[in-house]
């Protein structure tokens, strides 16, 4: 079962996490019927994405993490709902490449969105380093959200099959001084291969281990799963916004209106008759 483990240190001035999210990540990249290549940068977004979402505090709360650079992959996009819920796609899920890098492309930007019920989202931008996934969120955090996050992903992919997919994410909050972050850093460097940490141990026997002799404070599991919410209703809503004239001329044009989910892949199709149940007066 996938699941993130958290961990206070030194009084609340720092954050623990390490997340498991194997399922969720073969899910995601089966879906799309994704290359190897491809699924690996895209699992080591699903974990950020998944590490963003597990902080939120509403239901309401979600983000959108979208990284685009000059690689054969495209524009990759994920998404993070209260809980780690994540959803994503990638422009071009068969595309091939050696290294990640090749992939992912090493010119482009990093770019996060988050809805927080406020009167305007939170966005903020940053520049693809390396095109690993790794030095370009960890320089999106210090850069937009001046939060000097130190994290290792892993995401490995074999034959279509996720063998391991997580990450580890150290993050310093307010009150947390230079030499706690060189403490914290120094510990950061030990996570050469996260993939076998993960194999051989739980995210909290890890946290356990790296971080035991500082006392955390243990906050709750948070369990994270791929699932799209479209569906007949959302998707009525969307006609609803092109308003009746528009969608008559799409029909009469056409013949029917089609929509397609780039994140599950499912496929809408609505009819003339459908659109005296979209545009109903008072719904």
């Amino acid at each position: 079962m996938d699941v993130i483990s958290r961990a206070l240190l030194f009084d609340g001035k720092a954050l623990i996490t390490v997340a498991d999210i194997t399922e969720a990540a073969g899910e995601g990249a089966k879906t799309h019927n994704m290359s190897d290549a491809v699924a690996q940068p895209f699992g080591k977004l699903l974990c950020a994405a998944s590490y963003m979402s597990a902080q939120f505090k509403h239901p309401a709360d979600r983000m959108t993490l979208i990284i685009e650079g000059d690689g054969s992959m495209g524009k990759c996009v994920v998404c993070g709902d209260y809980g780690a819920v994540v959803k994503g796609y990638a422009d071009n899920p068969k595309a091939r490449g050696k290294e990640i890098s090749e992939v992912v492309g090493s010119d482009g930007y990093v770019s996060v969105i988050k809805d927080l019920g406020l009167k305007e989202p939170y966005r903020g931008y940053g520049k693809i380093i390396k095109g690993d996934i790794d030095s370009d969120i960890a320089g999106y955090f210090a850069l937009s959200e001046q939060t000097p996050t130190a994290l290792k992903l892993c995401a490995d992919f074999e034959d279509g099959v996720c063998r391991k997919c997580g990450g580890i994410f150290i993050t310093p909050l307010p009150g947390c001084g230079e030499e706690l972050i060189v403490i914290l850093e120094d510990i950061a460097r030990n996570f050469k291969d996260v993939a076998a940490m993960l194999s051989d141990n739980s995210p909290a026997r890890i946290i356990d281990m790296h971080f035991g002799h500082f006392g955390p404070e243990i906050l709750p599991d948070i369990y994270p799963r791929f699932r799209c919410d479209c569906g007949v209703e959302r998707t009525e809503r969307t006609i609803k916004l092109l308003g009746r004239k528009e969608a008559e001329r799409i029909i009469d044009e056409c013949g029917e209106i089609g929509v397609h989910c780039e994140f599950c892949g499912k496929d809408y199709t609505f009819y003339r008759d459908d659109l005296n149940r979209i545009f109903k007066e008072g719904v």
